[in-house]
């Protein structure tokens, strides 16, 4: 990937002239820095935002140096199409293919919360499913997380950035293992505008409370996604949510297995079903100083 791109080469990417490209970045619709010699340069993250705010076709994905997208462009499924192509391509452990669908959907305007929701959880669960009818079925799973964690990060790289932007932090809950889901929402809040540190599986919600004092968060969430956890989580929970209320820091639960705790939305306690639920507690938040002064 191109941290930096001349005028030429994001104009060739998308098949517009270069002296347009120049112009929507003089009149601020590309952001672009300029370097001591006056030429304008564009980081990947604006020229990604440009494309898919103006529904532009990549033609060089090549240019923008996302050869991923270039491995799937002449065979891009059709609408619907999606989650059995990405399942096809985990199963068969093409890594760089699953990059080029991901980031090609996201290219193609489709939110992260929409991605996660649809092809991702939708490949693999199909993929989870496999254990129980295969014997390599858990290699199978393995592999796929971890394919799906690079595709993620990459698309990460893709994503706006930049100094005050609010923080959220969070992590798997006490006793879950699964640190893919968590990496889902940290994708989908930065996609969001938000900063998210992602604390990984198995995070004690001690270590959680710690976390958003000493980095001063806006927001904090759990993923609840395994089959053993505490007893007492819901309690746990509860707790941690009481917590923040004085400072009014929403916490978002959410994962396979959250709806068994017995929790339900309240104050500032919000029980997520969907990655777009948490798209919009992101969306929802008015901030000033990077505190959250109330959801919506």
């Amino acid at each position: 990937m191109k941290p930096i791109l001349t005028p030429r080469e994001l104009a060739e990417a998308i098949g517009v002239s270069e002296s347009s490209v120049k112009r929507w970045v003089d009149d601020g619709s590309i952001p672009a820095t300029k370097t001591s010699g006056g030429h304008r340069r564009i980081p990947i993250d604006k020229a990604v935002r440009f494309i898919r705010d103006n529904r532009s076709v990549v033609l060089r994905p090549d240019l923008l140096g996302l050869s991923d997208v270039a491995s799937v462009a002449e065979d891009f499924p059709t609408a619907g199409e999606e989650t059995e192509a990405l399942f096809e391509c985990l199963l068969a452990g093409e890594g760089e293919r699953v990059k080029g669908l991901v980031l090609t959907l996201y290219l193609n305007g489709h939110s992260v919360g929409d991605i996660v929701d649809g092809p991702i959880q939708g490949s693999m669960r199909r993929i989870g499913e496999l254990w129980e009818h295969r014997p390599e079925g858990v290699y199978l799973e393995h592999r796929a997380t971890e394919i799906v964690y690079q595709a993620l990060m990459r698309l990460r790289n893709l994503l706006p950035t930049g100094p005050g932007r609010p923080i959220a932090v969070g992590g798997g809950a006490p006793g879950d293992p699964y640190f893919l889901p968590s990496l889902c929402v940290a994708t989908v809040l930065e996609a969001a505008g938000v900063e998210a540190v992602n604390l990984g599986a198995d995070l004690p919600l001690a270590s959680l409370e710690i976390a958003i004092e000493q980095l001063d968060a806006s927001l904090a969430w759990l993923s609840v996604t395994g089959d053993t956890f505490p007893a007492d989580l819901d309690d746990q929970i509860q707790a941690t949510a009481d917590s923040l209320i004085d400072r009014r820091i929403p916490l978002v639960v959410g994962g396979r297995r959250s709806s068994t705790l017995g929790l339900r939305s309240s104050g500032n306690l919000h029980m997520a079903r969907q990655m777009a639920e948490i798209e919009a507690v992101a969306h929802g938040m008015h901030f000033s100083g990077g505190t959250a002064l109330e959801t919506n």
